[in-house]
């Protein structure tokens, strides 16, 4: 039991679970904060104080603060600032199922940015099919919300605006995945780093949100406080089970990214059990199994053995050796 509840698939799961959980917490936290930023700077900031006392602060966590400063501001950067920047400032321009849609397509930004940066870590037929499943998974369950988005040419300028914002989400969460998978492990705490970077993206976040003239009061309901709470838990745990993903010597960046096509899946079936008159359809049926199909193919090695004939040549691993 040990084994399967430490294993990466299980983790990598149990995580994406908790990823597809923001959207309660989120949307009761916007009706008493409108700034979207400033929200999420709070969130990430608490979340790197809390993990500050396991990362065991003190002299030695300022040494490595201090010597790999550079490098823990380019994860802020890239794995939370940009990354959640990009995407609420997004959704201000854009539907949410477009938003969705283009954010749940991020294993194909970690699979092309890690084929060209991360070596052992190539295009195969095998990602390739499973990949363009789950795209096609994923446009079928948004199909609905995208029939029904507005085209005007008054509109264009801010959807093109929106798409964009989008795609650096996307961008910017891939680089920074592959940044983390590419790190030293035994010269860089990894705790350490966990709560460096959070800390770092949230005072950024923060920042961006006071220059952009956003900034509000901190709300005094209880109501707001227990869903920053809940955000908080969520941005912990699911950040430190992921970096120590990353970590893991046998683990290619663009394989366990794979499992955040499961997202969108575990989001709408939150949706229809939490929220009134969300019902499934034939849509979102359709492009679950479609999506969960595709990570079956990828994973199941019988069948991928039945599809394409079996391993040929040995699968590498992340140092670019045969397993």
């Amino acid at each position: 039991m040990k084994k399967i509840l430490l294993s990466t698939p299980f983790l990598a799961i149990m995580t994406c679970i908790l990823w597809a959980s923001t959207f309660v917490p989120t949307k009761i936290g916007l009706e008493y904060l409108s700034s979207p930023l400033q929200f999420a700077g709070y969130t990430y900031l608490i979340a790197g104080v809390v993990l500050m006392p396991w990362a065991r602060i003190g002299p030695s966590y300022f040494s490595q603060v201090k010597k790999h400063f550079p490098l823990m501001v380019k994860v802020a950067l890239f794995s939370t600032t940009i990354l959640y920047g990009a995407y609420y400032m997004g959704q201000n321009y854009i539907d949410g199922s477009l938003a969705s849609l283009i954010v749940s397509a991020q294993p194909f930004f970690v699979a092309v940015l890690a084929h060209f940066m991360v070596r052992g870590d190539r295009f195969t037929p095998l990602k390739v099919l499973s990949i363009l499943m789950a795209v096609a998974g994923l446009v079928i369950v948004s199909y609905p919300g995208l029939e029904m988005m507005s085209l005007d040419r008054s509109e264009g300028t801010f959807i093109v605006l929106g798409v964009s914002l989008m795609l650096v989400n996307c961008i910017s969460a891939a680089y920074g995945n592959i940044i983390v998978s590419k790190i030293d492990f035994s010269k860089v705490d990894i705790r350490v780093l966990n709560s460096a970077e959070l800390a770092l993206g949230g005072i950024f976040l923060l920042a961006i949100a006071a220059l952009a003239g956003q900034w509000q009061p901190f709300p005094a309901e209880s109501e707001f406080h227990l869903a920053l709470l809940v955000k908080v838990f969520i941005a912990v745990a699911t950040m430190v089970t992921w970096f120590a993903l990353l970590a893991r010597p046998e683990v290619k960046v663009s394989e366990l990214n794979m499992w955040k096509f499961l997202i969108p899946v575990f989001g709408s079936i939150e949706s229809w059990l939490m929220i009134s008159g969300d019902n499934p359809n034939v849509y979102s049926v359709t492009g679950m199994i479609v999506l969960t199909l595709s990570l079956i193919i990828f994973y199941n090695r019988p069948l991928r053995d039945f599809i394409f004939g079996g391993k040929k040549g040995g699968e590498m691993k992340k140092d670019g050796t045969k397993a």
